[in-house]
């Protein structure tokens, strides 16, 4: 009787051998992953590059949005700031 079970990764697809008493892994399979061509290869980082981009190009607008809205909350807040001038009461103040 083995004291190890073998167990297939779901997300890999390693075969896993890990023992029942202490839970580490004792042994590790990893999948083989088959080998593309060139032309396979370079359309895969074409897209990964596509991706990028698009990616870089929506953080950038975002990134613009927020700085308006900044831009306008803070031209709000000055509207709205107090004319007064007179000094704020402080705690000490009231002693």
């Amino acid at each position: 009787m083995s004291n190890k079970i073998e167990i297939l990764c779901p997300c890999c697809e390693a075969k896993l051998q890990v023992d029942q008493k202490t839970g580490q892994v004792v042994w590790k399979e990893e999948k083989k992953k088959p080998v593309g061509n060139l032309s396979d290869m370079v359309k895969d980082l074409d897209r990964h590059r596509k991706e990028a981009e698009s990616l870089f190009k929506k953080q950038n607008e975002i990134e613009k949005d927020r700085s308006r809205l900044l831009d306008e909350k803070f031209k709000e807040a000055q509207k709205h700031v107090d004319k007064d001038s007179s000094k704020p009461l402080r705690d000490f103040d009231l002693d």
